[in-house]
């Protein structure tokens, strides 16, 4: 997608759906983060896993890296959004998920009520590696998010995860902002 080039290096990035403000898919969005529907998470997620089958996309990926939540964030929601989306993923390919590698550090507020110029403004690192579960191995990570907008988020999460050594990038996400 346009809004990582010449930022991060990534092999892939695609959505599977078209987010505009007031549609349908924005709906769907809001249910699945703020009215407490998880399981449109798995739902998109089959549906995706289902038009990637058609693709070599996915073969080479070594980890499923959902975009975390900030622990507290996670504790009042009870879930993260995007959890049902990478089970679809992972059992559809077999692809082991891991949830702990990339850890958001820093509670931020939520993006929706920002325009795009406050969700650029925010420079803060967000987000560590758990150095612990570090290896020498060849990497290629499936970065997967519920909606891509200034794609600030995604962003920041590459960046940390190209520290690792022999790192490749795939990013999913179910939505992304026309």
């Amino acid at each position: 997608m346009h809004k990582f080039y010449g930022k991060v290096p990534i092999e892939h990035a695609s959505s599977l759906l078209l987010y505009s403000k007031g549609g349908m898919i924005q709906q769907l969005i809001h249910n699945l983060k703020y009215k407490n529907h998880p399981e449109v998470s798995f739902f998109l997620g089959n549906i995706y896993a289902h038009q990637l089958s058609h693709t070599n996309l996915l073969t080479d990926i070594t980890a499923i890296i959902p975009v975390p939540l900030h622990k507290n964030k996670k504790k009042t929601r009870g879930y993260n959004q995007v959890d049902g989306f990478a089970k679809a993923i992972s059992t559809h390919y077999n692809i082991e998920i891991n949830n702990t590698l990339l850890i958001k550090t820093i509670k931020t507020s939520s993006q929706t009520t920002k325009n795009r110029f406050q969700r650029k403004g925010s420079k803060k690192e967000v987000f560590e590696i758990d150095q612990t579960q570090l290896t020498t191995e060849d990497n290629h990570f499936l970065l997967l998010d519920d909606i891509l907008t200034t794609g600030n988020t995604l962003e920041s999460c590459c960046k940390k995860l190209l520290q690792i050594p022999n790192t490749k990038i795939t990013i999913l996400c179910l939505a992304r902002s026309i």
